[in-house]
C-alpha cells in the first residue's frame, strides 16, 4: 500500500495536449503567477494557512539566527538517540518482529534516552529532582490493610 502510493505513477498527472507542450504559450498570456520566478505572499493572504508562513527570508542572517539553535538542538538529540549507549539505528538492539513491536520499543528507547538526558542534567547542575506525588507514600487515613493468609489469599470480609 505504501510503496503504491509512493509510485511515481499513482501520483495525480494532468494530461497537457500534445500542440501546446511542442508550442507553449507566449509570456504575456501566462497567468500572472506564471511570468515571474517569485511570487510575494503578504500577512493575511494565506487565510487559515497564515499561521505557516515565515516572516524571515529564507537563508537570511536573521532566519540562520532564528533557526540555527533549533537546529543544532535537535541534530544533537539525533546524535544522542543514534549513539553507542541507545542506538536507535541498529535493528539488533530492537529484535521484535512487526511494525507495531518496532514502535513501541523505539517509544522505550526515546524515553530511556529522556531519562539520561534528565539525570545528566542533574549531575552537571548539582541539583536533586523535586518529589512529586507518586514519591511520596499514600495516604492510608490511620487504616492499616490485613495481610493475607499463609498461603497467600486474604481473608474474608
Amino acid at each position: 500500500m505504501r510503496s503504491t502510493a509512493a509510485h511515481p505513477t499513482a501520483k495525480p498527472t494532468v494530461p497537457i495536449d500534445p500542440a501546446e507542450r511542442l508550442r507553449p504559450l507566449p509570456k504575456t498570456q501566462l497567468p500572472r503567477s506564471c511570468q515571474k520566478p517569485t511570487i510575494t505572499i503578504h500577512p493575511g493572504d494565506l487565510g487559515q494557512r497564515d499561521r505557516y508562513r515565515q516572516d524571515l527570508r529564507h537563508l537570511s542572517p536573521s532566519w540562520r539566527d532564528a533557526f540555527k539553535p533549533i537546529r543544532a538542538n535537535n541534530e544533537g538529540l539525533n546524535g544522542r538517540a543514534k549513539s553507542h549507549r541507545i542506538d536507535i539505528s541498529r535493528p539488533e538492539k530492537r529484535l521484535a518482529h512487526g511494525r507495531v513491536a518496532q514502535t513501541i520499543l523505539v517509544a522505550l528507547m526515546i524515553c530511556t534516552l529522556n531519562l539520561q538526558i534528565i539525570y545528566s542534567w542533574h549531575l552537571t547542575t548539582g541539583t536533586q529532582p523535586a518529589p512529586t506525588d507518586e514519591d511520596t507514600c499514600p495516604k492510608t487515613d490511620g487504616i492499616v490493610p490485613t495481610p493475607p493468609a499463609v498461603n497467600g489469599i486474604p481473608p474474608p470480609r
